[in-house]
């Protein structure tokens, strides 16, 4: 869904290039660390690192060959796609209804998403209405098993030829979009759109997307992950190119024809979560199971064991690599606890390590809830505050996984948070 192959209905053009300017200023703050908006350091784990990946289509994907899609081998290498249904207040994808059936027929997890394109300052809602009632129409009600929430794209617009702002762009139009949307089909909208976008289209005011999934795109940047966007948080889906060539996409003289590709930050299960695979109810909590963690190892679920132990007063530095140091202080951990110490964090330290949490609670263990719950795919400010924010996003993990939603971290919810995923 790059901005050169979906939002215009002409043939692709050059990926986007910033104006020299921007350029010396956007290098500038990411060699700072930082962007001028509060955007976080991106992470150093490429696309490769994360096993499940997706798709995102238009008619962009047919325009070369006016061939269709061969959905069943997309599913051979995919566990997701994203199609696009809509953009503004009236235009219908071609392709989409065909797609979104043919997918629906394979073990594709799927969405519709709709491009936003306002056409004056107060058609949030219309667009809305549109997009919901094309989704409908193709079959997609997002309850039925494997229909992921819905997207909103966001993002620049095509004009003479020249990529720009949308002119009539406001926050309260993307807050009735979103809450109509929410409405109508009971779930949380995943947001679709980049750091640098909200950063000079939205003057760093990404906070209207605050507490929605993310889906972020970063080309070409090796291990540099999407950075987060001011306001909102981190990704829960990264786009890493828009030039992949797939199996099963439509392609010049039998080729493989290229395609937007994705991943997705968990493991499949958490994703399966997110697609409320049994028709919208919870699916049932299995046995508590808590990941090993060992020397070498890197990961969200390390970070945590690392942010648990200095909550516990044996601090070591939260960068998410088990190295010497985190080992030394998982020993002294140990051996204070009575538990083997071997350096090994497994289910007998994690059940001392983790701590019961509720509203109102402050340090290093709320910042490592923070942390799962994004990693979870329920983005959450990692400010290290137990507030209304992290309490309604714990709730929702809770009800996703089969727990009792009292809004407390307990030892249930800490081991379906750090031992759901695979992969990560």
């Amino acid at each position: 869904m790059s901005v050169s192959a979906r939002t215009r209905r002409t043939p692709r053009a050059p990926r986007r290039r910033l104006p020299a300017a921007l350029a010396v200023l956007a290098t500038a703050s990411l060699l700072a660390g930082a962007s001028l908006t509060g955007a976080q350091p991106s992470a150093a784990a490429p696309p490769s690192s994360y096993p499940v990946k997706g798709v995102d289509t238009s008619h962009h994907n047919h325009d070369a060959t006016g061939e269709a899609i061969d959905w069943k081998r997309v599913a051979q290498g995919n566990a997701f796609a994203f199609l696009k249904a809509t953009q503004g207040s009236s235009y219908r994808d071609p392709w989409f209804a065909r797609d979104y059936r043919a997918a629906s027929a394979t073990t594709l997890m799927r969405a519709p998403y709709h491009f936003f394109d306002p056409k004056n300052t107060g058609d949030g809602a219309a667009q809305a209405d549109h997009f919901v009632r094309t989704a409908r129409a193709a079959g997609y009600s997002g309850t039925k098993p494997g229909e992921l929430p819905p997207v909103l794209d966001v993002e620049s617009v095509w004009k003479n030829g020249k990529e720009v702002c949308p002119k009539a762009l406001r926050a309260d139009q993307l807050r009735a979009f979103l809450q109509r949307v929410r409405a109508e089909f009971e779930v949380p909208p995943i947001v679709y759109t980049r750091a640098s976008f909200v950063t000079d289209c939205m003057g760093g005011k990404g906070e209207v997307f605050r507490g929605y999934p993310l889906w972020l795109a970063r080309y070409g940047s090796g291990a540099k992950e999407p950075q987060n966007v001011p306001g909102a948080g981190a990704w829960t889906f990264w786009q890493y190119t828009e030039s992949e060539r797939v199996p099963g996409m439509p392609g010049r003289d039998g080729t493989a024809g290229i395609a937007d590709r994705n991943v997705y930050r968990g493991g499949l299960d958490r994703l399966r979560a997110l697609a409320r695979p049994d028709g919208g109810t919870p699916t049932p909590r299995p046995e508590a199971s808590w990941p090993t963690l060992k020397s070498g190892q890197r990961g969200a679920d390390v970070t945590t064991a690392q942010l648990l132990l200095g909550a516990h007063g044996y601090a070591t530095a939260a960068d998410g690599v088990f190295g010497t140091d985190t080992r030394r202080q998982v020993e002294a951990f140990q051996r204070a606890r009575g538990v083997s110490a071997d350096g090994v964090v497994g289910p007998a330290t994690w059940t001392r390590l983790v701590v019961t949490l509720r509203p109102g609670a402050k340090g290093r263990a709320v910042t490592a809830l923070q942390r799962q719950l994004t990693d979870n795919g329920l983005p959450v400010a990692a400010d290290g505050e137990f507030g209304a924010g992290t309490e309604t996003r714990l709730r929702d993990f809770q009800r996703a996984r089969g727990l009792a939603a009292d809004g407390v971290a307990g030892p249930a919810t800490w081991s379906a948070l750090v031992g759901g995923g695979s992969g990560r």
